[in-house]
């Protein structure tokens, strides 16, 4: 099963949808701490704020903020609906036109409803996001019980969340898409957190009420608190679900096989993604080597919903996506600006609730700005997309993409593929038979230590078709060699004290 998989098919389009509309939910809040990570990291007064409700993070979020996040999702093609376009006259609904909870037990609930229209003007499509905690940030103290009495609910044996909170809402919405000519399958139920726990448990709960509906909607969770029945990918039900979780991000992993853990990693299942780790600045400290649950304060950074953003946009552009499954291991580089001049990114042992995967074959993903990547022993892929990169493979038969700008490549032990990408850059293979690929930049690139009969220079990127088309320039001593071919020149250290020719087998051509 690839790792977005989802009804049998590719779904990356469809999580990319479900992503966007479960960050309009937050009305612009995310944004605006997103942007004060990258910026400065974390501190504790932030993260605090934005888990609770906070003075700090109730200045981050304005009428400014709350259009600027309209303006993005109507970009991407979605109109928030409002009670008059659905007809539910009883609606109660706050200044963001976001719709509340409608019983007093769940009256701080919150979810937004939105549609695609096509050229004509009719719907194709219909969303429904069930928003987080944080509430709507009007009173803090009443909107952060709310957010605990919410939760209180999925510890009962069948909870009853989403048709008690939004019953009224969900039969008006049925209504409405029947009306215009739609059916279950053409909607999208998405959430974060306490709002992806709402995802899970409308899946769950589906065919119970009016008439079984949505139980072919589309249901794609963030950051999952709840685990429906034995945590399968298709439910009792008939309903389908796919959680996009990270690994160290608390709220999810606090799920186990017995029940809450609130001090360790998460059981893997099949409707989630349970191996992806996003590292941020905490991850390397030894504040998270005891596995990061939810009593431990800095591990909830990564549980913000802009790091499902930053994660999802990584994995998506990988030049390894496709050979990804739902159970591959992906390091995914998150770290503020502060950090990530000197932390490298790699899979960390975390000695007090070890993970289980360390050591194992992993992909190791960087950013668009400068990062530091390293593998370890498993068959690592490695790809540092744009900025000047390092790339380390360590041991094992890794694969280095360096992407856009100079880039540092390091094979180390095994047979490696290193690939230099756009940009003038320095590849070093290490022990093994390694793979150098090139492509025609027109700039200089240096390999470090070509093994003449066990390295390889594969041009076929390049588009050179034969051997007559190179230049080959070799120096008398110091085991120097520089090839032309189009714009690009490549020096080649042959590593003997005499340079060692180069023949037509040390290449691989188009």
């Amino acid at each position: 099963m690839s790792l977005f998989e989802y009804k049998g098919s590719e779904a990356v389009e469809l999580v990319s949808d479900a992503l966007d509309l479960m960050l309009y939910s937050y009305h612009g809040l995310d944004d605006a701490l997103g942007s004060a990570y990258q910026e400065n990291g974390f501190s504790l007064a932030t993260l605090v704020g934005a888990m609770w409700g906070t003075e700090d993070a109730e200045g981050l979020l304005n009428g400014e903020s709350e259009q600027a996040a309209r303006d993005k999702i109507e970009e991407k093609g979605w109109t928030v609906l409002t009670a008059d376009d659905l007809g539910y006259e009883e609606a109660q609904v706050d200044h963001n036109g976001t719709f509340q909870g409608e019983t007093f037990e769940f009256k701080d609930a919150q979810a937004d409803v939105l549609a695609k229209y096509d050229e004509e003007g009719n719907i194709t499509q219909v969303a429904l996001a069930f928003r987080g905690t944080t509430g709507t940030l009007d009173n803090i103290i009443s909107d952060s019980i709310g957010d605990v009495i919410d939760y209180l609910e999925f510890f009962q044996d069948e909870p009853h969340y989403v048709e008690e909170a939004f019953g009224g809402l969900l039969s008006a919405l049925k209504d409405f898409m029947i009306a215009h000519g739609l059916e279950g399958n053409d909607l999208i139920v998405t959430g974060h957190s306490l709002g992806g726990g709402a995802v899970a448990n409308m899946a769950e709960r589906s065919n119970a009420w009016l008439d079984g509906f949505f139980v072919d909607a589309n249901y794609l969770a963030f950051a999952s608190h709840y685990t429906p029945e034995d945590g399968a990918s298709v439910l009792d039900s008939g309903a389908e679900l796919l959680s996009f979780d990270l690994e160290n991000d608390p709220v999810p992993s606090v799920i186990s096989s017995d029940g809450l853990d609130v001090t360790g990693n998460d059981t893997d299942y099949g409707y989630d993604t349970s191996n992806i780790v996003i590292f941020n600045d905490w991850y390397d400290t030894i504040l998270y080597q005891d596995g990061g649950g939810i009593l431990n304060l800095p591990s909830w950074s990564a549980h913000l919903p802009f790091n499902y953003s930053t994660a999802f946009n990584v994995i998506s552009a990988s030049s390894f996506y496709g050979e990804m499954t739902r159970d591959s291991l992906v390091v995914i580089s998150g770290l503020s600006d502060q950090k990530r001049d000197d932390t490298w990114v790699e899979d960390l042992p975390i000695f007090l609730d070890p993970t289980g995967h360390y050591g194992q074959s992993a992909y190791i993903l960087g950013s668009e700005k400068d990062d530091l990547l390293r593998g370890n022993s498993g068959d690592d892929g490695l790809e540092g997309f744009a900025g000047n990169d390092h790339l380390r493979g360590e041991d094992g038969n890794d694969r280095l993409l360096g992407g856009a700008g100079d880039d540092i490549l390091e094979g180390g032990d095994g047979d490696d593929v290193l690939h230099d990408g756009q940009g003038a850059d320095f590849l070093i293979g290490g022990d093994g038979a390694d793979t150098f690929c090139f492509v025609d930049d027109g700039q200089l690139d240096v390999i470090d230590d070509f093994d003449v009969g066990e390295d390889v220079i594969d041009l076929s990127a390049a588009g050179v078709t034969s051997f007559a088309e190179l230049e080959i320039d070799a120096s008398i001593l110091g085991g120097w060699v520089s090839i032309s071919y189009g714009d690009d020149v490549l020096d080649v250290d042959t590593a003997w004290l005499f340079t060692r020719n180069l023949s037509e087998s040390d290449f691989i051509f188009a």
